[in-house]
């Protein structure tokens, strides 16, 4: 009996030990060991450059691997309009959404950087795609022009050279176009967009590290 309870407990300690580690240190990522959340090898360079210049915030300095929200975007892109010119956004008042009253978000909707999506709601844990990114950086663009910062030199909108460019809603066709010209957005490949594929908080990052250092 003795024996059975001391091999019961040496497998509870093991799994809680192997729990413990799993958390803690390192997954298997697409072959290689990797921190858990730390970024891909890819972005490491650009993100800490992206740290050193204060562009990282609050909710998106983790879980790089991860879809990127509306809500953790537009603390990004409102931390990036501030710092490009060099002045604060006063936030909207905090009934504009009955599901949001974080200070960036209502920085963001001020500013014209990003929309509600419909009812009055945000719908800020949402998960979010490469177009409606572009969008959100495009408006941030224009806010930074109207507000005494350094807008884009190229303000061509074609994205004809991309095989899949139909897929492009309308309403991100310019915001697209501009920042692909800009080498803000670079397609999936030499010839695709994907404007719908989802955007990860490390991809994210890295396009508003390279929208800033075009609007220092």
């Amino acid at each position: 009996m003795k024996k059975m309870v001391k091999s019961f407990v040496f497998v509870v300690v093991a799994c809680a030990l192997m729990a413990t580690n799993a958390l803690a240190f390192t997954v298997v990522e697409g072959g290689d060991i990797t921190e858990i959340n730390a970024p891909h090898e890819w972005a490491k360079a650009e993100i800490e450059l992206a740290r050193e210049a204060g562009l990282l915030t609050e909710h998106t300095d983790n879980y790089f691997k991860e879809d990127i929200t509306r809500f953790q975007f537009a603390e990004l892109a409102v931390n990036l309009a501030e710092k490009a010119t060099g002045k604060e956004i006063t936030a909207a008042p905090v009934d504009i959404f009955t599901d949001c009253t974080e200070t960036a978000v209502l920085k963001a909707y001020a500013a014209g950087i990003v929309n509600g999506v419909g009812d009055g709601a945000f719908a800020p844990d949402q998960t979010t795609n490469r177009e409606q990114i572009a969008a959100m950086l495009y408006r941030a663009v224009q806010y930074i022009e109207q507000n005494g910062g350094k807008g884009l030199d190229v303000k061509s909108t074609d994205i004809s050279k991309y095989t899949d460019n139909a897929q492009v809603s309308s309403w991100a066709k310019d915001a697209v176009g501009v920042l692909a010209a800009n080498g803000v957005m670079k397609g999936t490949s030499e010839t695709m967009l994907s404007p719908q594929a989802s955007c990860t908080v490390e991809q994210s990052v890295l396009l508003v590290y390279r929208l800033y250092v075009l609007t220092k």
